[in-house]
């Protein structure tokens, strides 16, 4: 006869991104006001240049992450109205997919008006998204931060070599196209390859398996 008790199974706790669906109204609007004030500071930062290089690319990259603004607000207040896993998910992805996006556009942006501290910003701004979870980072955050880093790698040697070709370039930007924009190059690269590996083993995502509700 067995007399050893019953174990107690203990139910898992849910994954980071159903944790993080907002449960408060101002939980929707945080990270879409912050990415709003980033797009205006970073249009001003266009007035102050004499160059139309500089405008054109500081207007891009604030169009570009006002967009990202708008989509997280769109995800975020769906998930807060319907607190299931389908709309956590959903607002998970936009998340991620607006981080390295964003950091992806400020970097190549600042790196490509001459401003070195771009190279800085994608360093500090993309590898914390990959490690934010760490005990458990979905597939598809492993995939955005790795086609984004490919993005950054593509364009950033595209810089490098425009620095080193292409005559009658201002000798500020050739320095910074040739120097950080290699380094960032490079590091951009071993982080695509490095994600695109761990991506192949890491399981499919099957969000939609886990029980159909989200923390209170």
């Amino acid at each position: 006869m067995d007399t050893r008790a019953e174990d107690t199974v203990e139910e898992a706790p849910p994954p980071g991104w159903v944790l993080n669906t907002p449960t408060r109204i101002h939980e929707v609007w945080t990270l879409p006001v912050c990415l709003v004030a980033l797009a205006v500071l970073i249009a001003l930062l266009g007035t102050r240049f004499g160059e139309v290089l500089g405008a054109v690319v500081c207007v891009t990259c604030a169009v570009v992450v006002a967009a990202g603004a708008v989509a997280l607000a769109v995800a975020g207040r769906t998930a807060y109205h319907g607190q299931d896993l389908r709309a956590s998910w959903r607002l998970h992805v936009v998340r991620v997919a607006v981080g390295v996006t964003t950091a992806s556009i400020v970097a190549i942006g600042t790196l490509v008006i001459g401003l070195p501290f771009g190279w800085l910003f994608g360093a500090v701004g993309w590898v914390p998204t990959m490690f934010r979870f760490a005990r458990s980072v979905p597939r598809i955050d492993r995939l955005l931060v790795a086609w984004a880093s490919v993005f950054i790698a593509v364009s950033c040697a595209v810089l490098s070599v425009a620095g080193l070709t292409v005559h009658g370039l201002p000798e500020r930007l050739s320095a910074v196209w040739i120097g950080p924009g290699a380094i960032l190059a490079a590091l951009a690269l071993v982080m695509a390859v490095v994600q695109f590996a761990v991506a192949e083993r890491t399981p499919p995502d099957r969000p939609l398996s886990a029980p159909d509700r989200t923390a209170s």
